[in-house]
């Protein structure tokens, strides 16, 4: 894993693409995971200072795929509201200026020795603990932890009436969590998992439907567009608002299924 952000770091140093981006973010978030498993003998600290760096630089190599959802969602909304075309453009000059941020801040030479170091204290800090647990009844231990906060997170949204989408966000987070465990842990402990992984894909493609539009919504409102004219801006958030409410309701519905 380690060796996969390293690559894909080094590769965005001249590929501007937003898969690369994405995919790096996807790394940052699976050690955070990671990370968390293995807390308990990690300790609060150690854990604490890694996964606040991890989440950092997911954030720095989301930017750019932020800015591609956001201008993906105004062209749907630009084939009946014509004047969002300027709203595009200019969400397309955001976006270069996300890559060239994101080039600037995340250097592949920084991000390898980074990741050696706080790999090699993590290793270091488990040899001195003596886990005398094995792998296996240990994945099981830390999947059924993820699993539970799951369900919890899941019943808290279900009763939520309208649905929040703060508790939305808490389900998404806890069944990404879940998932990348079980990819983790899944060649040390036995089978069992498949229809869970089933059921995570179908509510994660949902809720992440839903966050597309959320996470869109916040950015185009939290960012200055000097050149665009405010009602051209308040029209893309109506319209963003509409199609939020929709996904909403598809989500919410997805997550009450799960938590039954």
């Amino acid at each position: 894993m380690v060796a996969e952000a390293v690559r894909q770091a080094q590769e965005l140093n001249t590929n501007c693409d937003a898969e690369g981006f994405h995919q790096l973010r996807v790394a940052f978030r699976k050690l955070r995971a990671l990370y968390w498993a293995y807390s308990p003998y990690l300790g609060k600290e150690v854990t604490a200072q890694a996964t606040e760096e991890f989440k950092r630089l997911a954030a720095v190599a989301g930017a750019t795929r932020d800015w591609d959802v956001a201008e993906d969602l105004l062209k749907a909304a630009q084939v009946s509201r014509a004047s969002l075309g300027l709203l595009v453009a200019a969400a397309r000059e955001k976006r270069a200026e996300a890559v060239a941020r994101s080039q600037t801040l995340i250097k592949s030479e920084e991000i390898e020795v980074f990741l050696n170091d706080v790999l090699d204290r993590a290793q270091k800090t488990l040899d001195a603990n003596g886990n005398d647990l094995p792998i296996s009844e240990f994945a099981r231990n830390r999947v059924r932890h993820a699993q539970r906060t799951l369900r919890k997170r899941s019943r808290g949204a279900s009763r939520d009436d309208p649905v929040q989408e703060e508790s939305l966000h808490d389900v998404r987070k806890a069944g990404k969590k879940l998932r990348y465990l079980l990819e983790f842990f899944g060649p040390v402990i036995k089978g069992g998992y498949g229809r869970t992984m089933q059921e995570l894909t179908s509510m994660q493609n949902k809720l992440g439907q839903f966050n597309d539009i959320a996470a869109s919504e916040t950015l185009i409102r939290g960012t200055s567009f000097n050149d665009i004219p405010p009602e051209v801006v308040q029209e893309s958030l109506e319209w963003l608002a509409k199609r939020k409410c929709r996904r909403m309701r598809t989500a919410s519905q997805r997550v009450r299924a799960i938590s039954r």
